[in-house]
């Protein structure tokens, strides 16, 4: 399968099947005609590659997970430890937003309490 061919079948772009190629991925084989071809067996793992970095995990840990799951089920604890640590990081980001939107809340709470029924963060000019 070429890339073009995976990127329909995925729904992903070729853009990101190349980052995966650049990043030691996705590997395929070289055809005669000087392209790749790339088995089934190359692209069992796009699903996971493609929802992992769109979560936000960084190349490294991306790559590190990749190899686990490419010497298989013998290593399900360090791919656990690996998604548990990114997990972690995910939960700390969204406790991040969750202090701001409070915040934001907090905000308009007091602009309602002063009786602003606009909901002005400024007060009018005269």
């Amino acid at each position: 399968m070429t890339l073009p061919e995976a990127s329909r079948c995925f729904q992903i772009s070729i853009e990101e099947l190349q980052f995966y190629e650049k990043n030691g991925l996705l590997k395929g084989r070289k055809t005669k005609g000087g392209g790749k071809d790339y088995l089934e067996a190359d692209l069992q793992y796009i699903g996971k590659f493609h929802f992992l970095q769109t979560a936000g995990m960084d190349a490294d840990s991306l790559k590190q997970f990749v190899r686990l799951l490419e010497r298989g089920a013998d290593t399900w604890e360090e791919q656990i430890r690996i998604l548990r640590k990114f997990r972690f990081g995910l939960l700390e980001a969204i406790h991040g937003k969750q202090q701001e939107l409070d915040q934001v809340d907090y905000l308009i709470h007091e602009i309602k309490e002063q009786g602003n029924p606009k909901g002005y963060l400024y007060a009018k000019r005269q």
